[in-house]
This record gives C-alpha cells, sequence and structure tokens, in this order.
C-alpha cells in the first residue's frame, strides 16, 4: 500500500509539478520586476510594460473562454485603475452544471502563462531565428531517447550564449528583444482572482486524474516505465517552460542592473 501511494505521487508530480514550479517562478520573477519599478519610477511604471503585456494577458483568457464555451461579456485589454491595480480584464459567465466549462475554469486561470509563453516563443523565432530552430530539433527526438532532456537543456544554453554573446549587447536587435521579452514576461502570471476562479474546476478536474494516476499505480508493474514515458512524452514541454523561466530571469537581471543607476523614490505595498 506504501509503495502504491509513493507510486501515485511520484505520477502526479510528474504530471503537475512542472506547471506549479513554472507558475511560482514567473509569478516570483513578475512580482520582483514590478516592484523594482515601481519602487523607482512609481506606479505609473506600469504603463511601459502594460501597453503590451495586458492585452496578451487578457487575450489569452479570452480565447481560452472561447475554446472552453463559456460567454464573453466583456474584454478590457488595458485600462489601467491605480486604485484597484487593475490593468485590464475579461468578464465571462459559463453553466455551473456543465462538467467541460467548470473545468474551462483551470485552464482559463492559467491562459496568460501559456499565451505568454507562446508569445516569447514568437518573439525567440523572429529575432533569433536560427538558435530557435535548433531548440526546436533538439526536443523533437526520439520515442525513448534517454538523453533527450540532456540534448534539450543543452540547446537551451547555447541559445542564451549566442543571444548574450557580447557583440549583441550593442545592437538595437539585441535591446529590441529584451524590451519586449520584458513587456510580455512582466504581466504573464495569472492573478489572485484568476486562481480563485480556476479553484471549482481544478478540484473536479482532479478526481479523475487521481483515480486515473492511482489505478495506474496499482495495477502498471513497471510504474518506473511508466514515469519514463510521460517525461519523454512531457519533455517538449518541459523545454518550453525552461525557455520562458530562463528569458524572463534574464530580462530581471538585466532590469535589476539597469535600475541600479536611479535612486529609491516610492515606498510599494503588497
Amino acid at each position: 500500500m506504501n509503495e502504491t501511494l509513493m507510486n501515485v505521487a511520484f505520477l502526479l508530480a510528474v504530471l503537475f509539478g512542472p506547471w506549479v514550479l513554472f507558475a511560482f517562478l514567473i509569478h516570483q520573477i513578475e512580482r520582483l520586476m514590478q516592484r523594482r519599478l515601481a519602487e523607482r519610477f512609481g506606479w505609473k511604471s506600469v504603463m511601459w510594460t502594460g501597453w503590451l503585456g495586458t492585452p496578451i494577458h487578457e487575450l489569452s483568457h479570452a480565447l481560452m473562454c472561447r475554446l472552453f464555451g463559456h460567454r464573453v461579456d466583456e474584454v478590457v485589454l488595458f485600462e489601467p485603475d491605480p486604485e484597484s491595480g487593475r490593468l485590464g480584464y475579461v468578464r465571462h459567465s459559463y453553466r455551473r452544471k456543465n462538467w467541460f466549462e467548470e473545468i474551462g475554469n483551470v485552464f482559463i486561470g492559467i491562459a496568460p502563462l501559456i499565451g505568454g509563453s507562446l508569445v516569447l516563443g514568437l518573439l525567440l523565432w523572429l529575432f533569433y531565428p536560427d538558435p530557435t530552430r535548433a531548440a526546436i530539433e533538439a526536443v523533437k527526438g526520439q520515442a525513448g531517447d534517454p538523453e533527450l532532456l540532456g540534448r534539450a537543456w543543452s540547446i537551451i544554453q547555447l541559445m542564451g550564449q549566442e543571444i548574450l554573446a557580447p557583440a549583441n549587447l550593442v545592437t538595437v536587435r539585441f535591446w529590441t528583444f529584451i524590451y519586449l521579452v520584458f513587456c510580455v514576461g512582466s504581466h504573464m502570471a495569472p492573478s489572485r482572482s484568476d486562481y480563485r476562479g480556476a479553484g471549482r474546476g481544478a478540484l473536479i478536474l482532479s478526481i479523475p486524474a487521481l483515480v486515473l494516476v492511482g489505478l495506474l499505480a496499482a495495477f502498471y508493474q513497471d510504474t518506473g516505465g511508466l514515469v519514463y514515458a510521460l517525461v519523454d512524452v512531457m519533455s517538449p514541454l518541459f523545454a518550453v517552460l525552461l525557455l520562458t523561466v530562463l528569458l524572463c530571469a534574464v530580462v530581471l537581471v538585466v532590469v535589476y542592473a539597469v535600475t541600479s543607476l536611479f535612486p529609491v523614490r516610492y515606498t510599494t505595498t503588497g
């Protein structure tokens, strides 16, 4: 029984752990970037990034609403409100007894993570197509390739070295790319209301997921092989999430370096 529980926990960690870690890291990076700007330039500094990041955030919600059959009642792409701190919003409604629409709340809540990652991938493709093409080839791999994750990480490292090469640091292309990644990355984390909205759907989704994982762990003898197969299938997703975090982390370092030239003028709360 204890072994079965351990297998269930391990399978759940493989399935959901990367998303939880990804959401946590992106949220922390976004919080640090926005706080750093607010301390030096005030709340209005959000305009520098929100004009692009917020519409992508809200459009991600709206598109996912459509995908799961929700009625979109109102979409405001960018309307900063200093009193509430809200930059934009999507109002949507759904049928509570419809399980598909209920589960949709989970994906609607995390939609900015998905939409933001896709936009960052598009920016990489537009500004640095050669290393991006190499990364895509790296994560394709063959089924059952034990070196897939290792090769993907190696290619991502090479991408970083090429993008951050000293010669690039003095080009308009590099700083335009960094600024656009900054705009997207500093607004792609779901808000507290997004997470609250996803709660009920997550509960509904977790029940069949737990049952399925429990059955697999209890009756599938080669649990290690099952975990390996899941990792193999999800390797491209792992690479995208990792690349997104690394891009945002690089921009965070740049933001801290540039803003260190300016004094702290504002006190931030929350």
